[in-house]
């Protein structure tokens, strides 16, 4: 196995170990996969360097500073350096990881970004685990690794698959609950009365925390969760119901909305995108 793939075990947080291989490689790209155990909770941490997160198994969801951000094996998330950011694992994670060297390598992007994994970035993912620690030395191998950047860098951005959270003493429990239960269908007044809030209040909260009004918030959250789920696989009728719609149509509606597709569109491209490559 090639000397730069290492702590492949599972681990409940970035080991000291890992985090010191992380910041003293010298390469300008570094692949470093790790397998996480389904309900890890990580300790928050950063990098010098940026970091793509891409599970060819699983999901997973990453906390930052006022956001959370969700991926699966059709959506990796690119954190740039010195973000502090903390990684869930909402099944057993096989995840590549892609440290780079921002200073040396421009272009990349400065914010943190849930980015639409093409196929050619899986090959190259792939096929640079083959190559030994010493790639510079090598033109050839040295133009994989900055392949990899070029498509981290091309990747279309899917610019709704993140979520504004609060600190809000008032709103901070009801965001954490709905995060963990996106079917539920309290409306706004339900939550008012659970909280002893009025209506009002907590839908100026909303927007004054979030950005977002409370069925805005909630509709995102639920396209989060749908999006890896019908890149699994899952059929749009099951996601839907699992997800708290009345319907499939209820459901397919915001999808388009929101995401610009149908989720049968979304699901089709995910099962080509999976295709074994033809043999010649």
């Amino acid at each position: 196995m090639p000397g730069h793939v290492k702590n492949q075990v599972p681990a409940e947080t970035p080991s000291t170990d890992r985090l010191t291989t992380i910041e003293d490689a010298d390469c300008p790209v570094l692949l470093l996969p790790n397998r996480l155990s389904k309900g890890l909770h990580g300790t928050p941490h950063n990098h010098r360097k940026g970091q793509l997160i891409y599970p060819i198994q699983g999901r997973f969801r990453v906390r930052t500073v006022g956001r959370i951000w969700v991926g699966s094996p059709q959506q990796a998330m690119w954190i740039p350096p010195g973000v502090v950011h903390q990684v869930e694992a909402l099944d057993d994670l096989d995840v590549h990881n892609v440290y780079v060297r921002t200073e040396e390598i421009e272009g990349l992007p400065s914010a943190c970004k849930v980015l639409n994994v093409p196929p050619l970035l899986r090959e190259l993912l792939t096929f640079g685990l083959t190559l030994p620690t010493s790639y510079q030395q090598v033109t050839e191998h040295l133009r994989i690794m900055l392949a990899i950047t070029d498509q981290i860098r091309l990747a279309d951005d899917m610019a709704n698959l993140h979520l504004p959270t609060s600190d809000d003493r008032r709103l901070r429990p009801i965001l954490s609950f709905m995060i963990e239960h996106p079917d539920d269908n309290r409306s706004l007044e339900d939550w008012a009365d659970f909280t002893n809030s009025s209506t009002r209040t907590l839908a100026r909260l909303f927007i004054q925390e979030t950005g977002l009004t409370f069925r805005q918030w909630r509709q995102r959250l639920r396209m989060m969760e749908a999006l890896p789920r019908l890149s699994d696989g899952q059929s749009v009728l099951t996601v839907s119901m699992d997800l708290g719609y009345a319907s499939q149509s209820a459901f397919a509606t915001v999808f388009r909305k929101i995401i610009g597709q149908l989720p049968s569109e979304f699901a089709l491209r995910g099962r080509y995108d999976r295709l074994p490559r033809m043999v010649e």
